[in-house]
């Protein structure tokens, strides 16, 4: 008798979830995604990948590692939901790995040092991004941003619209936030 119960208690949470859909609940499901790998994200992150200026195997690698990591690490809280009609914006606070803060200190760090990243007295952008990207794998400080996501009703589901620009950056952690 307790396995009915449980079994009837698990079903009709799963009802009332689908019947009970928010755009708070797409936007969770949304980044859960991120947190998750989820193939889509992948494919994305991958087609990004492909169409990057990263020259070899390995550094294509290591960016999908370092973003990743930037995903799986992701911490969210949805902090607001507005809708009006079919639309609706939900207000999130992320943290991720501070990447901007890497880049911004690679390219000191090869201002300062630009002999390291000399191959036959000519500069190896290649030994300079191996270098950024090993600094992305090993970045511990994080950032706060607060991102807004645009969802529209589609036969009566909340779908988030494509990101802009700045968000991504934001999610991505290579937003400047000191041109702000």
């Amino acid at each position: 008798m307790k396995k009915i119960l449980v079994i009837l208690s698990c079903m009709f949470l799963l009802v009332g979830c689908v019947l009970d859909k928010t755009p708070k609940n797409a936007t969770e499901d949304l980044f859960k995604k991120y947190q998750k790998l989820d193939d889509v994200v992948l494919s994305d992150l991958e087609l990004t990948t492909e169409g990057s200026d990263l020259t070899n195997k390995k550094q294509k690698e290591d960016y999908m590692k370092a973003m990743k990591m930037q995903y799986s690490d992701l911490k969210y809280e949805i902090t607001d939901s507005d809708i009006t009609g079919d639309t609706a914006v939900v207000t999130v606070n992320i943290t991720v790995y501070d990447f901007y803060k890497v880049q911004k200190e690679a390219n000191e760090y090869l201002k300062n040092n630009p002999d390291e990243f000399l191959t036959d007295n000519v500069h190896d952008k290649d030994k300079f991004m191996e270098y950024k990207l090993k600094n992305m794998l090993d970045a511990s400080d994080r950032v706060d941003y607060t991102i807004k996501v645009n969802l529209e009703k589609e036969d009566d589901e909340w779908v988030a619209q494509s990101f802009d620009k700045t968000t991504l950056e934001k999610i991505h952690g290579t937003y400047d936030y000191e041109r702000e």
